[in-house]
């Protein structure tokens, strides 16, 4: 059986424990890498919504015109 050795434990001299989703804020020219990819992401999202958008309707138009038309 394991026995545990109290000797072996160090106390915590740092107890401050930084958070992960709040990074530190930096002057421009040291941006952080995660701002940078985050402001990707979203482009990225909002251009795809936007072509989402545009199909879908384009094919709401041509459906709504050819009914019109065949009556």
């Amino acid at each position: 059986m394991l026995q545990i050795n109290p000797k072996k434990f160090k106390n915590i001299e740092n107890k401050s424990i930084p958070s992960p989703l709040r990074p530190k804020f930096r002057n421009k020219a040291e941006t952080n890498i995660y701002f940078l990819s985050k402001r990707k992401v979203q482009g990225e999202k909002k251009a795809s919504l936007i072509k989402n958008v545009k199909f879908i309707s384009s094919i709401v138009l041509i459906v709504l015109g050819g009914y019109l038309l065949s009556n």
